[in-house]
């Protein structure tokens, strides 16, 4: 099976034959015709209804009466999050401040992460969710000690802009202060720390669980406070004892025992074996001896190894390994290997060199490793500083070996350029959810327009998971599904759950932001849609403006040609994306792209679409097969949200395109995802002609991909919104 999905056309880019010439390069999108020649990559088989009625078969009958009944989602069920605390905010600070008094501790740190510095956590390393009570999935504590006999200081929350609104409304203000990263009038976290530790009347040292915190922050505050601060404050590492898992205690989660599976080659394209032997040529290339891999998606990625309940939305395992120039190690608890299927034993049988040990016997073996006489040449690399945690590095013995260690990751850079396979599949993945897209936008025009049912956002998340379940190889979703009206668009990550959530309103702009695991890969893809109409004139002017500022910025992205070999790429491409707003004096604030795994995390590293304050990369990784997504947005503080993320794979550009001034040829994007944009909500009068016929030409091809297959699974309302959705503009 693999062979033969190497050997067939990839597909990459379509380009139509109407389009002159002086604007081909605008009119890049894919076509899914004929992609579904293999057996195991056909259309979801759903049931076919009597020709061409008007029903909806699987998903419900137009002809029923009430609203039918949806699954909840299983994160609804089975909590991604640790729900409330009986513990009130007051008295876990109190607790914790206690600790911190018997330790002499003044500023105590709680990051996110985990030891593996992962951005989703189980609900075991839910560390700063459970001292404060904010679930979004980026920020960090502070939380000072400033009299040891009242047992009272400050705690501060640091997040980014995605999440203000939503601290705001989960912290408890009586204890908690939001500090806004990236906004000039607030301090960042740094700051925060290291002022409130020289001030503090009780202690001066600053504290953290260093595998909690990256290289990077542990080596600036060894170096800020020699250099700037004079040793005014102290900078300890705590690694005996974590202080929230002591307020936590016996209520404390465990992590998932539940056994790790096999990628099958047929979705991975590669082997364990082949991917091994790129890497140890890459470390012989510089003279190195071995690699020590703990990110979790590297070892998954390495391994052609997943597991479905370990980190919520996220297909990895608890892990470490360490790769010498002739054998494997796999760090993990061995109950998830020994209570594994055979086709799980085989696959790992298969790996030369491989020894698989105990999770906890990880950092004991890293502490042996050290030049000696009888290895003098050890030479150590490590992932980056950013994502390697500072106990980690910590271990490593004071040697040659340590004073020469690396820091580069070499998997993530490797894994950021899919294979064949990883790309072929990536389209099957988006066929599948841009279908899943189709499916419930014109189900939820049906039932609110048509019907004028009352339609939670919840319902309408519970609904597209429902769709998703009936599609082969759906393994989840990739994160919580934002599903947002009105108001709540405005909160970037807002996700609404069973018991909190509002009822979409057709005359407001709704945003739905939703992604999912199939074997063939992770999607993340989001429209902005408006059901029925806006309530003035004045407000449909200024709402089609934001919303088609949005999209233009997001065409200059996917219309894109850029020359390779710089590491400006992310940064460039990100001011094209806000140029369309700029010229407004308008703004969105989170970042324009993020890499995308291959059934793996959706926020994958180090490829990004940076936002112009986070600067260029340290290198080039804008490299043909990379895939990544274009998310640009507008938002209005308690009014309304605008958001159109699609997923792009990097290509290169025509021949007929021409080479750059270096005789290379330029790169381009393929356009993935193939969901219609909102007609209701462009303004024409904001595009120029190049766009237009992008857009038209898009949605064209969206009609050739789905049209006849959706009435050939009796899908007829579903084709007749597709239909009216893709005429021209």
């Amino acid at each position: 099976m693999t062979t033969n999905i190497e050997k067939e056309p990839l597909l990459l880019v379509r380009e139509s034959e109407s389009v002159p010439d002086d604007q081909f390069s605008t009119m890049t999108c894919p076509s899914f015709t004929n992609l579904f020649s293999n057996s195991f990559m056909r259309l979801p088989q759903l049931a076919k209804t009597s020709p061409i009625d008007d029903t909806d078969s699987e998903f419900e009958s137009d002809h029923d009466t009430d609203l039918p009944d949806l699954p909840d989602l299983p994160y609804a069920t089975n909590s991604v999050l640790l729900g409330v605390s009986n513990i009130s905010a007051g008295e876990k600070l109190r607790q914790l401040r206690l600790l911190m008094k018997e330790h002499g501790i003044g500023v105590y740190i709680i990051p996110s992460e985990d030891e593996h510095q992962s951005e989703y956590t189980a609900k075991a390393d839910m560390r700063r969710e459970y001292i404060s009570g904010f679930t979004g999935s980026a920020g960090l504590c502070v939380v000072t000690l400033h009299d040891d006999k009242k047992l009272t200081g400050k705690a501060a929350l640091s997040t980014d802009g995605r999440y203000f609104l939503q601290a705001e409304k989960q912290l408890d203000l009586n204890h908690w202060v939001l500090l806004k990263q990236g906004i000039a009038s607030y301090p960042s976290w740094k700051q925060f720390a290291i002022r409130e530790a020289i001030e503090s009347k009780f202690s001066n040292v600053i504290a953290c669980d260093p595998r909690l915190i990256s290289v990077s922050i542990g080596e600036y505050f060894e170096r800020i406070r020699v250099l700037e601060y004079q040793n005014k404050f102290r900078f300890n590492l705590l690694l005996e004892v974590n202080l929230v898992d002591e307020v936590w205690g016996k209520d404390k989660p465990t992590r998932s025992l539940d056994p790790v599976y096999a990628l099958p080659l047929q979705y991975s394209g590669e082997t364990t074996e082949s991917k091994l032997d790129k890497i140890r040529k890459i470390l012989q290339s510089h003279n190195n001896t071995h690699l020590v891999i703990s990110a979790l998606d590297e070892v998954a990625w390495l391994f052609n190894l997943r597991a479905d309940s370990d980190i919520p939305f996220s297909p990895v395992f608890f892990s470490y390994v360490i790769i010498t120039l002739e054998s494997v190690i796999l760090y993990i608890n061995k109950k998830k290997i020994d209570d594994g299927t055979a086709d799980l034993h085989l696959h790992l049988s298969n790996i030369k060199g491989l020894t698989i040990k105990p999770y906890n016997d990880f950092y004991s073996d890293l502490s042996q490793l050290k030049s000696t006489i009888s290895q003098s040449d050890l030479l150590i690399v490590l992932p980056e500083k950013s994502a390697t945690n500072y106990a980690l590095y910590s271990y490593i013995p004071e040697s040659f070996a340590k004073q020469n260690v690396k820091f580069e990751s070499i998997i993530s850079n490797l894994k950021i350029k899919k294979n064949k396979s990883e790309l072929f599949n990536a389209k099957i993945a988006q066929f599948k959810d841009s279908l899943a897209f189709i499916l419930l936008i014109s189900w939820l025009e049906h039932q609110i327009i048509d019907k004028n049912h009352k339609i939670s956002e919840y319902d309408a998340a519970c609904k597209i998971y429902s769709i998703r379940s009936k599609f082969p190889n759906f393994k989840g979703l990739s994160y919580e599904t934002i599903s947002s009206s009105g108001a709540n668009a405005a909160i970037i990550h807002y996700a609404p759950t069973k018991e909190e959530n509002s009822i979409i309103d057709p005359t407001q702009v709704y945003l739905l932001d939703s992604g999912a695991h199939y074997l063939e890969g992770t999607t993340d893809i989001t429209r902005t849609i408006l059901f029925g109409s806006l309530k003035d004139k004045s407000l449909e002017e200024r709402y089609k403006k934001y919303y088609t500022l949005v999209l233009k910025g997001h065409l200059a992205v996917a219309m894109a040609k850029f020359p390779p070999n710089s590491s400006n790429t992310g940064t460039i491409l990100d001011a094209y994306s806000r140029q369309p707003l700029w010229n407004e004096g308008l703004d969105f604030n989170h970042g324009t792209g993020h890499g995308v795994g291959s059934f793996g995390n959706v926020h994958e590293g180090p490829l990004y679409i940076l936002t112009t304050a986070g600067g260029a990369n340290s290198s080039d990784l804008f490299k043909e097969g990379g895939i990544l997504t274009d998310e640009p947005g507008y938002y209005v503080d308690g009014e309304c949200g605008f958001r159109i993320e699609s997923e792009l794979e990097i290509t290169n550009a025509s021949k007929r395109f021409g080479k750059t001034r270096n005789g290379d040829s330029y790169l381009c994007f393929g356009y993935l995802t193939k969901v219609p944009f909102c007609r209701k909500l462009i303004s024409t009068k904001y595009l120029n002609s190049s766009e237009i016929n992008w857009i038209n030409e898009y949605h064209k091809s969206i009609r050739e991909d789905f049209g006849k297959k959706l009435l050939e699974i009796g899908k007829k309302r579903a084709y007749n919104w597709l239909w009216k959705e893709t005429k021209p503009l």
